[in-house]
């Protein structure tokens, strides 16, 4: 008995060492960066699982219960999910549908946009595509592409907070849209406001993640200011933007066609684009051109839709003919 008592002894205790070793050998934080904390290779792959579910219910393979709950379980993900969106938006990106690419790059801007960790956004932006090779979508990874790398030009050089820093009227476009993501308060308004008396391709990007700010007064300056800068454009630009990848500026430039008239037709095509918030900025606009009087569509139907822009380009047509 006393040596069977032993031997279970040290084997309890054997254990016990073995498990604290393991517990020791650990990683503190995942090889992606120090600020996401160590996952196991089953919880990688239960996120890598969550991202390729909503990928399916995106494109209309998962509908009903399991639709709704892929849209939530993505919708949850928070910063730990970098890696597995990383490499969701690469698989998104070899298939036709352009909807999860889309997304899954919002999601990850909005992730990343939040992120003061170098090592994160350096691996972000070296994997951005990766392995991919020609695509459709190389316009979003690209956009993506960039937006992380100002992002962590921003927090290597932290030129805004740093003490001395120059006065908003002294710093490049760079220095301004770098300052734009990364200040917060009074100065953050001043930043905005000198940035869209600027010209260049990181002023509108810029002013429209201002808009989407947690702080309303952010919100609100930002669309203004993305209003005024567009509203300044010529017809030519202002006409690009219509079809912008950015959401936010496609929806300003909507607001800025109403005082160019030749691009009503334009507007009107806008009608059965793709995005809900595109297809209602397009209809306010052309209703309050039309004085009030509402053409359609009553609904979403695409035939519904087809019947309004015929019955807007009448109205079109007989109001250039006066």
């Amino acid at each position: 008995m006393g040596a069977a008592l032993l031997v279970l002894t040290l084997a309890f205790f054997g254990a016990d060492v073995k498990a604290d070793s393991k517990e020791k050998e650990k990683p503190k934080h995942s090889p992606y960066g120090p600020s996401l904390p160590y996952l196991t290779k089953e919880e990688e792959d239960k996120l890598d699982e969550i991202v390729d579910r909503f990928m399916l219910y995106d494109i209309g393979q998962l509908r009903g219960i399991e639709g709704a709950r892929a849209l939530k379980a993505f919708r949850d993900l928070g910063p730990e999910a970098i890696p597995s969106l990383v490499r969701g938006l690469n698989r998104a990106a070899t298939i036709e549908h352009s909807c999860p690419v889309v997304v899954i790059a919002q999601k990850l801007g909005r992730l990343l946009a939040a992120s003061d960790d170098e090592e994160l956004l350096e691996y972000v932006k070296d994997n951005i595509g990766s392995g991919v090779g020609r695509t459709r979508h190389a316009g979003v990874l690209q956009d993506l592409r960039v937006g992380v790398s100002l992002r962590k030009n921003a927090v290597t050089r932290r030129a805004a907070s740093s003490p001395g820093a120059k006065s908003p009227r002294a710093m490049s476009v760079s220095e301004l849209a770098d300052a734009a993501s990364n200040d917060r308060g009074t100065r953050l308004k001043s930043i905005l406001t000198e940035l869209e008396k600027r010209r260049g391709d990181e002023v509108l990007p810029a002013l429209a993640a201002a808009t989407e700010s947690y702080e309303e007064d952010i919100k609100k300056l930002g669309r203004d200011l993305l209003d005024r800068h567009l509203a300044r454009q010529t017809e030519a630009v202002v006409k690009d933007k219509l079809n912008d990848r950015v959401l936010e500026i496609r929806r300003a430039a909507i607001r800025a066609a109403a005082r160019r008239p030749r691009l009503t037709g334009d507007l009107i095509d806008l009608l059965d684009d793709d995005k809900t918030e595109v297809r209602a900025a397009a209809h306010e606009v052309l209703v309050k051109l039309n004085r009030g009087q509402d053409l359609g569509p009553s609904g979403d139907g695409k035939e519904k839709i087809a019947e309004a822009q015929a019955k807007w380009r009448r109205w079109w047509t007989g109001k250039k003919g006066r």
